[in-house]
């Protein structure tokens, strides 16, 4: 039963993503006025998931930091498309407060092969079918993968994006530079 269950969720998802691959849905929030509290910045949940050596992380451990928290899968095809991008980002960026964040709706094997496959340089945290309910909770209203969204280092969420993330537009909202 189990496995039925996530082939209906798999499908699904990759019903959702091929109606969102080609495009990118992305919304910069405003800060909180007195004027227009449902606009504003909002703070992001706090969740701890196993990485792939089994360690249980807490978000609170990048506190301080831009974080660019991305939900993906080993089997979603635009999620592989744009992890080279992270990873050079997270090389270029790392020392200018700049952190990227996996969380894989996905089992820690086929995490873990493609974590090694590719080079993957930030922490993937394995959340299997929970990553669902956690991107829900993160603004992904509509389920779909790749799901991303900037933090600041106030631990507000400034940016929620569906579909491919392009790298200057994390550049763009964090307003980084190399040090």
């Amino acid at each position: 039963m189990k496995k039925k269950h996530l082939l209906i969720v798999g499908c699904l998802a990759v019903s959702i993503l091929l109606a969102t691959s080609f495009i990118g849905i992305g919304e910069t929030l405003q800060p909180k006025s007195e004027d227009s509290p449902v606009s504003g910045y909002s703070l992001r949940p706090e969740f701890s998931l196993p990485d792939l050596q089994g360690k249980v992380r807490n978000i609170k451990e990048w506190d301080g930091k831009f974080i660019v928290l991305n939900f993906w899968a080993t089997w979603c095809t635009p999620c592989r498309k744009e992890i080279p991008e992270f990873i050079a980002l997270q090389n270029e960026y790392a020392d200018s407060n700049l952190q990227f964040i996996g969380v894989a709706v996905d089992n820690a094997v086929s995490v873990d092969t493609f974590a090694m496959e590719m080079g993957i340089n930030y922490p993937n945290l394995i959340a299997e079918m929970q990553g669902i309910d956690l991107a829900v909770q993160y603004g992904n209203t509509i389920g779909a993968l790749p799901y991303s969204v900037i933090i600041n280092p106030q631990k507000e969420i400034i940016f929620r994006h569906v579909g491919l993330l392009n790298p200057m537009k994390i550049l763009d909202i964090t307003q980084l530079s190399k040090d």
